[in-house]
């Protein structure tokens, strides 16, 4: 005997609204956009309540995207940042620069200024696959302080096996990769 389920439209509009919107989102899940997909003709896609990419902008070792409330994920050169969801209150632009890529140093910017305060520490791992691997155990992400002009050790989680470094951030500025108060490669 087969039973009919009655569902309202309610339920489903707003289950298809989140779902566009999670599935849409800067997540490390959400589809790639290439310049040429754009319908609009060159500018960035349209913003849903800043939840969504805004596209960005890539060179060899920076990215420009912009985060919103969904967070979401920005890696350029050695470097990614996740954003888990409800680090931000409102969109803001994300760039990584590392400005060169045989040094492991990066440059991290967001605008508007204001955002440069999460509410949710933002998590930053640098891949340390160029470090000596007889270092990796050793190395930790530092951050410049450009009050007393010195690199300052954070605490850093090492993936021995990932090859990487990690590290929560609760602002951005300048960090590196280093061991024994040295660049790491």
């Amino acid at each position: 005997m087969l039973r009919r389920l009655r569902v309202s439209r309610r339920f489903v509009l707003g289950l298809t609204l989140v779902l566009a919107l999670a599935g849409c989102s800067n997540m490390p899940t959400a589809p790639v956009m290439t310049p040429d997909s754009n319908a609009s003709g060159g500018g960035a896609p349209s913003q849903v309540l800043g939840l969504l990419d805004g596209g960005g902008t890539t060179t060899t070792n920076s990215k420009t995207a912009t985060i919103g409330l969904l967070g979401g994920t920005v890696s350029a050169g050695d470097f990614t940042l996740v954003f888990p969801p409800g680090a931000l209150l409102s969109p803001a632009t994300v760039t990584v620069t590392q400005p060169d890529l045989a040094h492991s140093v990066v440059n991290l910017s967001i605008a508007p200024a204001s955002a440069n305060h999460f509410l949710l520490p933002v998590l930053m791992t640098a891949s340390a696959r160029k470090m000596d691997r007889s270092l990796v155990s050793v190395a930790c992400i530092s951050y410049y302080n450009p009050s007393t002009g010195k690199w300052e050790d954070l605490a850093s989680t090492v993936s021995l096996l990932g090859l990487t470094v990690s590290t929560p951030l609760s602002h951005f500025s300048t960090y590196r990769v280093s061991t024994d108060g040295k660049a790491g490669w």
